[in-house]
């Protein structure tokens, strides 16, 4: 009997056996083994900035990251930038869903230092103290856009201004003075209006508000721009008072009739097509897609002085904009993706790459870029000219507020302060409560 049981305890351990030699036999049969050729391929270093589409520097950085990828065959960069205002909701998409680009470029102000407190950008202090010709390269006065508590985040090659381009011809044409004061504009909008002759090209995005970002400017000059909240965190003055003329500008009629709905790039196109008489841009409307740097019938003025105004009559907007490059800490802590985007650091900010991007453009290198200089241009000196006669030059407006409470309570309902549903007062209150609230 025992016989038995012992014969039937083997059988079934042999059937076990085989049933489990059966199963890894199926698992093996699923197991992708990689050939050689995959452990030889490039290394892919993502990138992402707002020179994408008809940016003026997008044909520019895409012409240097193919002769980088000529000159390191290893190299493949794979360029994700985008234009216009998708740009910075997408790349902080894709910080929080862990999806951080290698290399990256982001203008001054409060999301860079929020990516740099959460802990998403390398400091690169160590790095540029031990390769102390690459720092020297970069004018020291910029080097405090990119620095938080005493460390350097990013490589600023890139310098800015805003100003009111001017179609001179149409001014011309119509015999209308170029307005150096607010009550000077109004006329200009009321003759360009009668001619149907759209007088200011603006939309409803980050980038129309200029417009009322240079108001803000000229009324509060530097101190109020660049310290907008007072001891009881409410914006200054000057906030609420250039909505007011925002809002004369458009029952005069002063904008497009589809302000509302129209995007970066058409707003540009009105004005470089001539149906408007101004824009106010920054100096990234001069180059590929947009505006000629040849072009001999469009000035570059400061905004003109607002009533009772702060600031200087030459003041203009003017920093370092989205040409700051920085690596994603989690780039930094892959030592071999290191080294990689490291090399490429070094080339976007080499003198003979830096001079692709200012070729053709506005684009104001941060860098001295000796025997790679492009030869002068009539747009390039026009608004070298702006920025070395300027007093008073003034931080972008809203790198000092909180971009996303700037885009999607200032920006989103400045439509409803100009159509006359929302006052000022109560736009300003729903900003400083957002502002309160964060910092809580």
């Amino acid at each position: 009997m025992r016989k038995k049981y012992i014969i039937a305890l083997i059988s079934i351990i042999l059937c076990l056996i085989f049933v489990w030699t059966f199963f890894l036999m199926n698992r093996h049969e699923t197991v992708k083994i990689k050939p050689m050729e995959a452990f030889n391929q490039k290394e892919k270093i993502t990138f992402m900035s707002s020179w994408g589409a008809y940016d003026s520097r997008a044909a520019k950085i895409k012409e240097i990251f193919n002769r980088l990828g000529e000159r390191y065959a290893y190299l493949e960069i794979e360029d994700y930038s985008i234009a216009g205002s998708e740009f910075l909701p997408i790349l902080k998409m894709d910080f929080a869903s862990g999806n951080d680009p290698d290399v990256f470029g982001l203008w001054p102000g409060s999301d860079f230092q929020l990516l740099v407190k959460e802990e998403k950008v390398a400091d690169l202090t160590e790095l540029l103290e031990a390769n102390p010709t690459w720092y020297k390269q970069f004018k020291e006065s910029t080097w405090d856009t990119v620095t938080v508590d005493g460390r350097i985040y990013g490589l600023p090659i890139e310098l800015i201004y805003e100003g009111l381009f001017i179609n001179r011809d149409l001014f011309e044409q119509y015999n209308v003075k170029i307005p150096t004061t607010y009550e000077e504009l109004l006329v200009a909008v009321d003759v360009f209006k009668a001619h149907d002759i759209i007088p200011i090209a603006y939309n409803q995005t980050a980038e129309g508000s200029y417009i009322y970002q240079n108001m803000v400017m000229k009324l509060g000059g530097k101190e109020d721009v660049e310290q907008p909240f007072n001891e009881e965190g409410r914006l200054k003055s000057c906030f609420k008072d250039a909505m007011y003329y925002m809002k004369e500008l458009y029952d005069l009629g002063a904008f497009p009739t589809n302000w509302y709905s129209i995007d970066d790039k058409k707003r540009n196109e009105l004005f470089i097509e001539k149906k408007a008489a101004m824009i106010v841009q920054g100096s990234w409307l001069i180059g590929d897609n947009v505006l000629s740097r040849f072009s001999t019938s469009v000035d570059i003025i400061p905004f003109p002085d607002m009533p009772n105004g702060k600031a200087d009559s030459t003041a203009i907007i003017y920093g370092c904009g989205n040409g700051i490059f920085h690596m994603s800490k989690k780039a930094w802590e892959d030592e071999k993706l290191r080294d990689y985007c490291i090399t490429i650091l070094k080339e976007l900010t080499a003198p003979e790459n830096v001079a692709i991007l200012a070729e053709d453009a506005g684009f104001i290198s941060n860098i001295e870029l000796n025997q790679y200089a492009a030869e002068e241009s009539i747009m390039g000196n026009k608004g070298d000219a702006l920025v070395q006669q300027s007093k008073e030059l003034v931080g972008a407006v809203d790198w000092f507020i909180n971009r996303n409470i700037w885009e999607n309570i200032m920006i989103k309902k400045f439509s409803s302060v100009l159509r006359g549903t929302l006052t000022p007062e109560n736009l300003c209150e729903q900003v400083e409560d957002a502002m309160a609230q964060l910092q809580e």
